[in-house]
Parts: C-alpha cells; sequence; structure tokens
C-alpha cells in the first residue's frame, strides 16, 4: 500500500486537485484497489484529524489578526518601528523586518504578514529609493517570521500532532525568530550602506514616546496572548478566544475602525483563510494516519539508523527531506504528514522534541519561499505586480540567509530550549 500511496498524491496533485483532496483521496484510492478497508474510513478519518481541542485555536488566531490587520494596526507597527531603528543604516528596509516580527506576534501566519506589511512598506521603500527586487525579496522573506515568532499556527499543529507543550513550543520560538531577524537587519544594513540608501533621522524622546502611544494597543495582544499561556491562565485555545475579543474591542471601540459591514468582510476573510488551512489538516491527517497503520515510522526509523545514529548526520538528512517537501507541500500538510514520522527518529538520536519543532518549522518556512508552492512567492506577486520567477530571483540572497539560520538553529540547541527550560 505504502508504495501506492505516494505515486498516488503526487499524480493526483499534476492533476490539479487541491492539496487537500489529493491527500484524503490518494488514501480512498489505496484502500479501494490496494486493501480491504471500506473507502468510508477516510472522512472518519479526517474528522478525527480535526477533532482537536487544540485546532480550534487556528480560527481564532486568524480572526484576532484580521481584526488588527483591518483595524489599522500595521501603520502603527511601521510606525514604531521605523521611530525605534529607521535610523540605522537601511533603517526603512530594517524597519519592515521589524515590523514583520512585530506582526507576526499577531497574526501566526507567514502570507497574512506578507500583506499586511508588504502591501505598506514596499510602496515606501521604493519610493525612498530602495531597489523594487531588493525591497520586495527582503519583505518576502521577513514575512516568515510571522509563523516561528509566538503565537505560531503552525507550532499548534506540530504540537497536536506529537503530543508536545503547545506553551514549551510557543517560547522556543522567540530566540529563533529573533535571531533569523538580526541577521535580514544585518544584511539590510550592509547592503544599503553599498548602495547608498537614506536613513531616518534619529528619534527624539517625544516621538518614540508617541509611537508607541499609536501601537500600545496593538502591542497589548502578544502580552496578553503569550502572558496568558505561560502564567497558566489561559489554554492556547482559550487564549486566541480571549484575543479576538481584545482584537474586536480594539478595532471597534478603541480605534473606532471596524464597522459592521467591516466586520462582516473580518468575517468573511477569516472563513476564506481558515477553512482550506482545516480542509488539509483533516486531509492530511487522513494520509498520516495510513503511513502509521503499515508501520511507515518503524520501517524508516529503521532504515535511517542502520546507517548512522550521528545526530550531525541525521538532522542534515532530516533538513534536507524537510526542504524538498517544503516545495511541493503547505506547512501544515508537511507537519501532519512528516512530524509524526521524523519526530521519533530524532529523538532516538537524542534531539530534543521541543528543538526539533523549530527546526521543521524554519524549514518549511524555507519551503515558504520557494517554487512551485511558496505560498509567500504568490502573495508578494499581488503586492509587487511582478512575476513568480521575479519575486523568487529577488528573495534568493535573503533565502540563503535563511538556510544559513536554519543551520545554526538545527546544531546549537540554545536557540531553541534555553527560554523553555528557563520559564518551566
Amino acid at each position: 500500500m505504502l508504495s501506492a500511496l505516494v505515486p498516488a498524491f503526487f499524480g493526483l496533485l499534476l492533476f490539479g486537485l487541491p492539496i487537500f483532496a489529493a491527500l484524503a483521496l490518494s488514501v480512498g484510492l489505496v484502500f479501494y484497489f490496494w486493501s480491504g478497508i471500506d473507502p468510508v474510513v477516510v472522512p472518519m478519518r479526517m474528522f478525527s484529524g480535526m477533532n482537536n481541542f487544540s485546532l480550534m485555536s487556528i480560527p481564532f488566531f486568524i480572526l484576532a489578526a484580521e481584526l488588527m490587520r483591518i483595524g489599522g494596526l500595521s501603520d502603527r507597527l511601521i510606525g514604531l518601528a521605523r521611530a525605534l531603528i529607521g535610523w540605522l543604516p537601511g533603517g526603512l528596509a530594517a524597519a519592515a523586518v521589524v515590523a514583520c516580527l512585530m506582526f507576526g506576534s499577531i497574526s501566526g501566519s507567514s502570507p497574512a504578514t506578507v500583506i499586511a506589511i508588504g502591501a505598506i512598506m514596499y510602496p515606501a521603500m521604493v519610493s525612498a529609493g530602495y531597489d523594487k527586487y531588493f525591497s520586495i525579496g527582503l519583505i518576502t522573506t521577513a514575512g516568515t517570521l510571522g509563523p516561528i515568532v509566538p503565537p505560531s499556527i503552525a507550532l499548534i499543529i506540530y504540537g497536536s500532532v506529537t503530543g508536545t507543550s503547545v506553551g514549551k513550543l510557543f517560547a522556543a520560538g522567540l530566540l529563533p525568530a529573533m535571531l533569523i531577524g538580526g541577521i535580514l537587519i544585518l544584511y539590510a544594513s550592509a547592503y544599503s550602506i553599498r548602495k547608498g540608501y537614506p536613513r531616518d533621522e534619529f528619534p527624539t524622546a517625544r516621538n518614540l514616546i508617541a509611537a508607541f502611544k499609536r501601537a500600545a494597543w496593538g502591542l497589548g495582544l502578544p502580552v496578553i496572548l503569550l502572558g496568558g499561556i505561560y502564567t497558566g491562565v489561559f489554554t492556547p485555545t482559550e487564549s486566541a478566544a480571549t484575543a479576538c475579543l481584545y482584537g474586536w474591542f480594539v478595532g471597534v471601540v478603541v480605534y473606532r475602525t471596524i464597522s459592521f459591514k467591516g466586520m462582516l468582510i473580518v468575517l468573511r476573510n477569516t472563513g476564506l483563510i481558515s477553512g482550506p488551512l482545516l480542509l488539509i489538516t483533516a486531509g492530511a491527517s487522513a494520509f498520516s494516519w495510513l503511513l502509521a497503520s503499515t508501520g511507515a515510522p518503524s520501517q524508516l526509523a529503521t532504515y535511517i539508523l542502520s546507517g548512522t545514529e550521528n545526530p550531525v548526520i541525521v538532522i542534515a538528512l532530516f533538513n534536507l527531506i524537510l526542504l524538498l517537501a517544503g516545495c511541493f507541500l503547505d506547512s501544515a500538510s508537511a507537519i501532519i504528514i512528516l512530524g509524526p514520522l521524523m519526530q521519533p527518529i530524532a529523538a532516538q538520536v537524542g534531539v530534543d522534541p521541543i528543538h526539533f519543532g523549530i527546526i521543521m518549522l524554519v524549514n518549511l518556512s524555507v519551503g515558504m519561499l520557494t517554487p512551485p508552492v511558496g505560498l509567500n512567492l504568490f502573495v508578494a506577486m499581488g503586492v509587487a505586480r511582478m512575476t513568480l520567477f521575479e519575486i523568487f530571483r529577488a528573495a534568493i540572497p535573503t533565502i540563503l540567509l535563511m538556510v544559513v539560520a536554519l543551520i545554526i538553529l538545527s546544531y546549537v540547541p540554545m536557540f531553541s530550549m534555553w527560554l523553555p527550560n528557563l520559564m518551566y
């Protein structure tokens, strides 16, 4: 069965089926033609895969992010980022990275971060004299900070399929996100010095205070989200629901930028974003269940560990597999399918499940930047009005920097483990 499953999946993708349909239908075809199992099991496993309390937080996080995005938070966060580091060489580019970090701490989504920050920062950078390819390449890559900095939708999925603490995963994502953001800022500053790009004036104390005041309500959201989880007041799902209430209050009552019609748009966008994501989760759950029932995890472990038990080599092999998978699968599908297969093997060679979750997430974040399924590239096409090839070519330097960060995070566990060990 296993030898037919993967070819069937990729064959259905080539016929143009959506990923969730290809995942579920490939399992059904394998059941029908290569086993005596009734294909009615497929929808049952799909429902079982979604019947998870932790996954309920995904639409809530998306709704909270939409409320803050349409409520005008992007402008305020960008203003704060410019006030903080706009005076550096290439300050506007560096501010774009910081704004992606800030917005990512609210949205937990890579494409949403590219849309929210790129729609404002890309025209501003081009108007200020920055090269358009450098600008869109940097913003497209910085958008991948969205799912790395907590809270993260991808880490919620990883925690649900591997039984790992979501709170610890959220804590583990903070330093890696800051490392990647710091590398991108250094690159932006060095490039800007070489090109002679302008910088903002050094801010006065009054300007800084004003920028913080404008963005204060938005910055309160990640404090509530993460503070509630780390203090034990909320579960991640309860925290996400509280964030929705907070986002509605800020957008409707405080900023007064969301009308009744705007609220309908927010709800529609939330459904359009979370619906496909949950369908993919359901299809991937059926796919991974079939893999598990055939004994694929133990077979894969035996095969890999018979060749080597050196953690350096095993991590390098997994990185290659995940980078390749990221070219063809979205993060949710890849995590649900590959997480239960790889995490036990990584644990056998001494890699902590929390550390491996960050390794997997950063790998798949690179996948958001690589064709043919790199979602960030398609989102950036709409922002910059460029072709897919132009966006990908523009992002190659920053993609290489992401790979450098991946290597560091893979072999220096401190970045992933220090904060969870300190807090828990």
